[in-house]
């Protein structure tokens, strides 16, 4: 698709540039900027054919234009009737035709003929590296669009890609301490680290041959990662303060986000994020605690809090480790491909067990499809305050200049039918309404005397749209900070009194059969 763009981008540009004495055709961007014909291009059609609703890709190239006054607040940009302006300290310098509403070939063609009038006129825009015009340009776009459609810039858009897809390295964690010693915090199991004999004991002091005393944690890890099978040589000083030096060979490294422990006969299992193996990672955690766990394990607490979520796909494998059958989420959009349905294929992992979840104002997104999934299926009781209300979907699109744009094209619907965008979910237990005693929260529970999903059902089916209706969700479970001790002995009693657990239960999932 991208050469498609590109030829269709050279064709319109004509139109927009100036010409040379021999009559050839030439655009008024440098030479050193020409990559931002396709940049620009990309970004443009596809903001034009995914996001979740329609748009205006005039509109959108003037707001973006006139984003360069982030840059020069000389600079500014506007239309007027079928002219599209360039102005400096309120002066029109350049006007251009507008094209068709529906030609983003040509809008995006020029908006780089704007971009290259401006550099004529601005030192500043002239002195910008085209980065900075990409910026500018796209963060004027996105805040046109909502607060989860976003542009990247290449080297965060690296890093964020090595956490969500995995990297090629040794798998290690490192810090640096206040002596500019490398440290290592954790070994990843079965890595190349791990398999060498590496443990936290360990300090790093070289690779490949080069002191790191010093080196920035960005550095290093630039340094530590590499192509899969490359080779890197780490010097180690030992806990015993023997020197050790190891050749590894770099593997794909996706970084564990799940955590487990047992207290008494009840499974803690923590999940910080939803990347590429977390489904992966659970799935064994789970297992293990299931087959060896000696008592065997009475219930399960699934912590999602400060969970900000990742992958679509990811979250919706992790709720269906738990469920035995029914409809996950589904999600629905303005692209065709955005509309789906998701459901159970795998079946219920830990067999039945008593499931408690829990949440708190920074589970979002992924945290906020495995919960509702969960409540709605009468899986588990949620426990905590209520979620973000990331309730919407990104499609990632990588850039030519590697950059990266985030793009919602699509809202996510829990099994009841009400949306989480902007709700959330709402806890069948709240924690946060200033009781800090757990036994407290469970008797006003078994006395009918806590609002519920149930209770706020037709609340949360128009919140999305309603201010007063979403207050109202809001204020009935506030996020709060509050100890975290208090959620965790919440899901405890529960999972000690299964006749107090099944009554949660019912708080919530007469709700999602009323909506059916």
């Amino acid at each position: 698709m991208r050469f498609i763009i590109a030829s269709v981008l050279g064709a319109a540009l004509a139109s927009y540039g100036c010409t040379s004495a021999d009559g050839t055709a030439t655009t008024a961007v440098p030479n050193a900027d020409r990559v931002s014909r396709s940049v620009l291009g990309v970004g443009f059609e596809r903001i034009a054919d995914v996001y979740v609703d329609p748009v205006d890709i005039g509109e959108l190239t003037v707001d973006g234009l006139d984003g360069l006054g982030s840059i020069d607040d000389r600079i500014s940009a506007d239309r007027l009737g079928d002219l599209v302006r360039l102005l400096l300290d309120g002066q029109v310098i350049a006007t251009f035709p507008a094209p068709e509403p529906d030609d983003t070939g040509a809008w995006s063609a020029l908006a780089v003929a704007t971009v290259g009038r401006g550099r004529a006129a601005s030192p500043l825009l002239q002195e910008a590296d085209a980065e900075a015009i990409y910026e500018a340009v796209f963060d004027a776009v996105a805040a046109d669009l909502d607060p989860y459609s976003r542009y990247v810039d290449p080297d965060q858009a690296r890093q964020d890609r090595a956490y969500r897809d995995g990297y090629g390295g040794i798998g290690l964690l490192i810090d640096v301490n206040d002596a500019d010693e490398v440290t290592i915090v954790d070994v990843f199991p079965e890595g190349p680290a791990f398999r060498a004999g590496i443990t936290i004991l360990d300090r790093i002091v070289a690779v490949d041959g080069v002191d790191a005393t010093g080196w920035s944690l960005e550095t290093l890890g630039d340094t530590l990662r590499g192509p899969i099978d490359t080779e890197v040589t780490v010097s180690l000083l030992g806990g015993d303060g023997q020197l050790r030096i190891m050749t590894l060979t770099r593997e794909k490294v996706v970084p564990n986000a799940v955590s487990t422990v047992v207290e008494g006969q009840i499974g803690l299992v923590r999940v910080s994020r939803f990347n590429a193996a977390t489904a992966d990672h659970l799935e064994e955690a789970l297992v293990e605690l299931r087959d060896r766990s000696v008592p065997p394990l009475r219930g399960v607490v699934l912590d999602l809090r400060g969970n900000p979520g990742g992958l679509l796909d990811q979250s919706v494998a992790v709720a269906d480790l738990f469920m035995p059958r029914g409809q996950i989420i589904r999600t629905s959009g303005r692209h065709p491909d955005s509309v789906q349905e998701f459901v159970t294929q795998r079946g219920d992992l830990i067999r039945g067990l008593p499931l408690v979840v829990l949440v708190d104002g920074r589970s979002a997104s992924g945290s906020e499809v495995v919960a509702a999934a969960l409540q709605d299926s009468g899986r588990a009781v949620v426990v905590g305050s209520s979620t973000f209300g990331k309730g919407s979907v990104q499609t990632v699109t990588r850039l030519p200049n590697d950059g990266e744009l985030f793009l919602t094209w699509s809202l996510i619907y829990a099994p009841s039918g009400y949306t989480l965008h902007r709700q959330g979910v709402l806890p069948t237990i709240c924690t946060s309404q200033g009781i800090n005693d757990a036994n407290q929260i469970i008797t006003l529970l078994t006395r009918g005397e806590l609002d519920t999903p149930i209770t706020m059902a037709p609340w949360r089916m128009v919140a999305s749209e309603n201010d007063d209706a979403l207050d109202m969700l809001r204020e009935t479970c506030p996020y709060q900070d509050h100890e975290p001790e208090l959620d965790e002995q919440v899901a405890l009693r529960l999972l000690e009194q299964p006749t107090v657990y099944r009554q949660a239960l019912a708080a919530a999932r007469p709700a999602t059969l009323a909506q059916r």
